[in-house]
């Protein structure tokens, strides 16, 4: 019943991304507070505001495209949408606003340097943008404990390349074509999906550490299919601190 009264039909009415920032206790008569939650409310509306009221050629866009499952015939899937033909309107588009970016001559060349560059030489599905240390990693990264408590110590098996994790991508100016990591282990890549437990891996935490704390990302989209970070561990709704699509 409250899902549906104070989340599904506010949506209907255009409301999005609800936060639970407060509410009753068991034994109480006045609604509570709930501090952390209350600066990550403070914190969102900071950046709603930077992403109205600064200059067009400061802001930062991450785009991120799905791939499922993991190889390079799968990066940037969806239905019922043409994902590079439409990326690359979307960067025509900013640029025409006034946004910095640097445009490809055309979708083919976008597809060619994502899919290319140097992700041969990594072994990696698309071009390696960045590699992120362990100790840089480990730094950046808060909540790298609690995933190393279900995925091992950094930087695991999965997007990696020695002892660093592959962020795989193009910077083109300041908007960052990222291609989403897998969900899981190779032999079970569906392992996260739906979970109530567990913690996405390291190589999916550095995608979205590398976007917020190197990066910069003033905005995210994710284009096309909707990826999986919505479908990472914890609540569906009333996401809390602990659930991981709030946490990244």
């Amino acid at each position: 019943m409250q899902a549906g009264m104070q989340v599904a039909i506010p949506e209907i009415d255009g409301a999005t991304e609800p936060f639970v920032f407060g509410g009753m206790t068991a034994e109480g008569v006045e609604p509570v507070a709930l501090e952390e939650r209350c600066r990550r409310v403070a914190r969102r509306l900071r950046r709603w505001n930077r992403l109205q009221n600064a200059e067009r050629g400061e802001i930062k866009i991450a785009l991120v495209l799905f791939c499922f499952p993991p190889n390079k015939g799968n990066i940037g899937t969806a239905a019922d949408l043409d994902v590079f033909p439409s990326v690359q309107e979307i960067l025509c588009r900013l640029r025409a606003e006034g946004y910095a970016v640097e445009v490809p001559p055309d979708a083919d060349r976008l597809r060619e340097i994502l899919l290319g560059g140097n992700s041969a030489a990594f072994g990696a599905v698309a071009n390696v943008a960045y590699r992120m240390g362990v100790e840089e990693y480990l730094r950046l990264c808060p909540y790298a404990a609690d995933i190393e408590n279900e995925w091992g110590a950094a930087p695991g098996h999965v997007n990696t390349f020695g002892r660093e994790l592959l962020i795989q991508g193009v910077r083109l100016g300041n908007v960052f074509v990222a291609v989403q990591p897998t969900f899981g282990y190779e032999g079970d890549p569906m392992r996260l999906l739906m979970s109530r437990g567990g913690a996405p891996h390291h190589g999916f935490a550095a995608l979205y550490t590398y976007l917020e704390k190197i990066f910069r990302a003033d905005a995210i989209v994710h284009t096309g299919t909707h990826g999986a970070l919505e479908f990472m561990p914890g609540k569906q709704v009333g996401l809390s601190g602990e659930c991981w699509p709030d946490r990244l």
